[in-house]
């Protein structure tokens, strides 16, 4: 039996990964800038010069500096994405019988980790960023079905109502570190990967403790 061959894949041309590299190249500037040295002092030419390109090429990619920082925005809402698909795959009973440290290790850490070594994003979230809060709608969904699922399978007589609102506790908790750390940076490493988990941790076991005593 004679079997067809498939035509082989054509690999990514050497000019696409050029512009892949240099794109990538450009937003990594661009982070770098508006961690060194603030939104404000961050212009078209200075994320060239930090790329490493000419301004020529950096204008071929983007029309203007908002659009770098949205293509850097969805570079971030990307990542966190996966990170939430990946949370939404482990299997319901992990979630059970894993204790309430191993929990926030699974559940928050990732992102922690994530806002850590990207500080940029710990700008680009807050509401005094000037060219426009990051927005992220259905990153904030997955965040929040993640953290519903976790709920409703360690916490099942809560009801729906109840677990809305640890859920969306659970949202916010962070948030006030979150401002904290842009305003801090020696001390940003020890509030998102130390005192926002142990916070969170503080809050899952209180809430599990107040439903065991019902």
């Amino acid at each position: 039996m004679n079997s067809k061959k498939l035509p082989a894949k054509n690999p990514r041309s050497p000019k696409q990964t050029r512009g892949h590299e240099r794109v990538t190249a450009i937003l990594d500037a661009c982070a770098h800038l508006l961690v060194s040295q603030g939104v404000a002092s961050l212009t078209m030419h200075g994320i060239a010069r930090e790329a490493g390109t000419s301004i020529g090429s950096l204008y071929h990619f983007f029309s203007n500096k908002q659009s770098v920082f949205d293509a850097l925005g969805q570079r971030h809402i990307d990542a966190i994405d996966q990170i939430t698909a990946n949370l939404l795959a482990i299997d319901p009973l992990t979630w059970v019988e894993s204790s309430s440290q191993e929990v926030i290790d699974r559940m928050i850490m990732p992102i922690m980790e994530y806002l850590e070594t990207h500080p940029d994003l710990l700008q680009m979230i807050s509401p005094t960023f000037a060219p426009g809060q990051l927005q992220a709608p259905d990153v904030h969904a997955r965040i929040r079905a993640t953290y519903d699922r976790m709920l409703a399978l360690r916490l099942p007589t809560a009801s729906a109502m109840e677990r809305d609102a640890y859920v969306t506790a659970m949202c916010g908790l962070p948030i006030g570190l979150f401002q904290v750390a842009l305003e801090n940076s020696q001390l940003k490493s020890i509030l998102l990967l130390q005192e926002v988990p142990r916070a969170m941790k503080a809050y899952l076991e209180a809430i599990e403790q107040h439903h065991a005593a019902r």
